[in-house]
């Protein structure tokens, strides 16, 4: 009688782990990047964003959406991991970050593009 119990209690671990393995497989990414190839050809009303511009360094918190880069580099900072923000590229953060971008040359304005 033991046995069986022992069997069963097995059985239902195993396919309770299969489950959990097949659950944990199919996670989406956090951060997607798309190459935008012609930026004058690139939609922003189809992504839905606004363009701005800004005459300091920039430091945005917790930023949860989709943002382009035009004329900088910056970065993105993730769980601590800090990642370089290229221009012209579509990331979409699904989790919250940070985005840092530090101003270089003093003649041109920090552009970018965010919903």
């Amino acid at each position: 009688m033991i046995f069986i119990i022992l069997l069963i209690y097995f059985i239902l671990l195993i396919i309770i782990e299969f489950f959990f393995i097949c659950s944990t497989s199919n996670k989406k990414k956090s951060i997607t990047v798309e190459n935008i190839e012609r930026f004058e050809k690139f939609d922003i009303k189809k992504h839905k964003l606004q363009k701005e511009k800004s005459e300091n360094d920039l430091d945005i918190k917790n930023f949860v959406g989709k943002f382009v880069l035009i004329n900088h580099y910056g970065f993105y900072i993730n769980l601590d991991n800090w990642n370089l923000l290229h221009s012209k590229k579509l990331y979409e953060f699904k989790v919250p970050v940070n985005i840092k971008i530090i101003k270089i040359k003093n003649e041109e304005d920090i552009e970018y593009l965010l919903n």
